[in-house]
């Protein structure tokens, strides 16, 4: 693990060659990331190609991340104050964008050799304005919460289809006219780190756009989740923002095929607690119990076996256990969203479907 100091070296770019794409602008958001940024911007740069360049938005921090930045060659775009997300970090950096491509990396993702590559290169075989990649199966933390949160990440992308519907700013790449025509990211709506990757995503294939997956694109994902991280993300950070867009109007729910195999899991975890305290009273329940959960299990079993490759036995229950808790949290969100604004109780946005909140192109423009 890295010891924090803001002095590293950085190791040479790999061997110049013909490019073989156009030139992309590579851009880091950053707030106190001297604990990853080091090798994140050491793998970047190994990555990139001569015509490339790298930009480091620093988000207000108070540690080395300014200098580590210096040190790999990157060129700064600051926010003196207090933090104001990573979307807006991505937006201001994107002004100062010189190349045809904007890549989107975090700061605790290392980038695995060829990914700009290979996501420059489906956009231009494609005829996508967009492409996205995935974080690979070997995440460094140890930590369970942290190794369920990142494979299931993994999991959900190297099975999703090629033609995606949403973009996503961890490992994604866009083409920097579109993004600008489209308003960047809507730090408006996202002051804080959400799904203003996925809203924006909406906007594109709303307009008729089209976004590749290219899962073979990855990247080594450092964050160390917390259970409480993991929760607080998945509930406010995601489902939450999310189902509230759904509810609106502005989202189009998953895909019908995912959504029907969702729903069916979705019941089955929301059947295990139930019948589980119903079983105290009549303990012959318990044997309902258990069949939902051999039968939630075998819905996900895909998963288990990726869990099972990474993970002791031990942890291997512990993350078929998180990934229940995730089902019965997020279903729970999305029923008390929708049931929420159809009595009422909460106010719809009043922004028309794929519109961007009012200042967002004027800080991407």
């Amino acid at each position: 693990m890295p010891n924090g100091s803001s002095r590293c070296e950085f190791s040479p770019k790999r061997p110049e060659r013909q490019p073989v794409r156009d030139a992309v602008s590579v851009i880091v958001p950053a707030y106190n990331a001297e604990a990853t940024l080091p090798e994140c911007l050491k793998a970047l740069k190994a990555a990139m190609q001569p015509q490339d360049e790298l930009i480091l938005f620093d988000d207000g921090s108070t540690d080395s991340t300014r200098s580590i930045a210096e040190a790999a060659g990157a060129r700064i775009v600051s926010n003196p104050g207090s933090p104001r997300g990573p979307g807006h970090g991505r937006n201001m950096a994107a002004k100062s964008a010189t190349k045809p491509y904007l890549m989107f990396i975090d700061a605790d993702v290392i980038t695995h050799a060829h990914t700009i590559d290979k996501l420059a290169e489906e956009v231009e075989k494609s005829g996508a304005v967009a492409a996205i990649g995935s974080y690979d199966d070997h995440p460094r933390s140890r930590r369970l919460p942290a190794l369920y949160a990142n494979l299931r990440h993994h999991f959900v992308h190297q099975s999703g289809r090629r033609e995606a519907t949403t973009f996503w700013s961890g490992i994604g790449l866009m083409k920097a006219d579109v993004f600008r025509e489209f308003g960047g990211y809507d730090d408006v709506l996202f002051k804080h780190p959400s799904i203003e990757d996925v809203e924006l995503g909406m906007r594109l294939i709303n307009a008729g756009k089209r976004i590749r997956l290219v899962p073979e694109a990855q990247g080594t994902h450092w964050k160390d989740w917390t259970l409480w991280r993991v929760w607080h993300t998945d509930v406010v950070r995601r489902a939450l923002p999310w189902c509230r867009l759904i509810a609106d109007g502005q989202l189009a729910e998953p895909d019908l095929n995912l959504a029907r195999k969702e729903q069916v899991l979705a019941l089955l975890a929301l059947g295990v607690p139930t019948t589980l305290v119903a079983g105290i009273f009549w303990h012959a329940i318990w044997i309902a119990t258990a069949a939902l959960l051999a039968l939630y299990v075998v819905g996900i079993l895909p998963f288990v076996r990726l869990l099972a490759k990474r993970m002791n036995p031990p942890q291997l229950i512990g993350a078929v256990l998180m990934h229940l808790c995730y089902h019965i949290y997020a279903s729970c969100t999305y029923a008390a969203v929708i049931l929420a604004t159809r009595l009422g109780l909460r106010r719809p946005s009043g922004q028309p479907a794929g519109t961007p909140s009012k200042r967002v192109s004027e800080l991407v423009g």
